[in-house]
């Protein structure tokens, strides 16, 4: 089991998406399940992001939504009853006590492992201090180990460099394609996001890139009409500016030493 988690302000966009709507309020069919909600009387959507919201509006806490996924590994096949106590000992586990916070759970059904989508009210019940979000990265990795050893879950490792995930079919051929053009890329020494964007677009790939304060922050591809994440092709935002950082790195340093064998 392996968990992600992203903090926000609305909890409309956020609830409605765990609950598969789409933008214009139709049901996405198939797509999410309820499976448990914890101190809410509504049973729609709208009604429970609503109740939210009315909750935390009185708070200085201008990011009250707390988003978190949790998925298992491909092939591991946990009921609903096993889901739900995995959702309920992580809230826990995390500060968010089922007693005290509202929570929301959705299954979804739209990829082939098993994976849930919670929503925790990051303010309890009455008031109080907001739910910690501070290492958030370390807390899952150690909540998810203590979850999936108490339960008898398999952890999922964090993605390494170049490893594929699962992808539907109609996106194999862009993943592969796409994970072998970064690679090349790479060996030719690219040393800026914007060198790999024009190497990239050479080999009729479209790129998406989020720079933030000089970084890349996020990271998509498209080939031949197929959309990818970068995460999907092997090579997340920070691992593509992690590996050209090296690459800069490596080339300063041989200019250093040719100049200094020179003198």
């Amino acid at each position: 089991m392996i968990a992600k988690t992203t903090i926000g302000a609305d909890f409309l966009g956020a609830i409605c998406y765990g609950a598969g709507l789409r933008v214009n309020g139709k049901e996405i069919e198939g797509k999410s399940e309820l499976l448990l909600a914890h101190n809410l009387i509504s049973d729609d959507p709208k009604g429970m992001a609503l109740e939210m919201q009315r909750e935390a509006e009185f708070s200085r806490c201008k990011k009250p939504v707390w988003h978190t996924s949790l998925s298992w590994k491909p092939g591991e096949d946990p009921s609903k009853d096993q889901m739900i106590e995995a959702a309920n000992r992580y809230c826990e586990k995390m500060g968010a006590s089922p007693e005290d916070h509202q929570i929301v759970v959705f299954q979804h059904h739209d990829r082939p492992h098993r994976h849930i989508h919670l929503y925790v009210n990051r303010l309890p019940i009455g008031g109080g201090k907001a739910l910690e979000t501070s290492h958030n990265y370390a807390r899952n990795v150690r909540v998810c180990k203590e979850v999936s050893r108490e339960l008898g879950f398999a952890m999922i490792e964090k993605l390494r460099p170049e490893k594929l995930r699962y992808v539907a079919q109609n996106r194999e051929e862009a993943q592969r394609f796409v994970n072998l053009a970064i690679k090349e890329a790479l060996t030719q020494k690219c040393t800026s996001v914007e060198n790999l964007r024009l190497w990239l677009n050479e080999k009729g790939i479209g790129c998406k890139f989020t720079m933030k304060e000089g970084s890349l922050k996020y990271s998509s591809f498209s080939y031949k009409g197929v959309a990818i994440k970068g995460q999907d092709v092997g090579f997340t935002a920070k691992m593509l500016q992690r590996q050209i950082d090296h690459i800069v790195e490596r080339e300063i340093k041989k200019k250093v030493a040719i100049q200094q064998s020179c003198c």
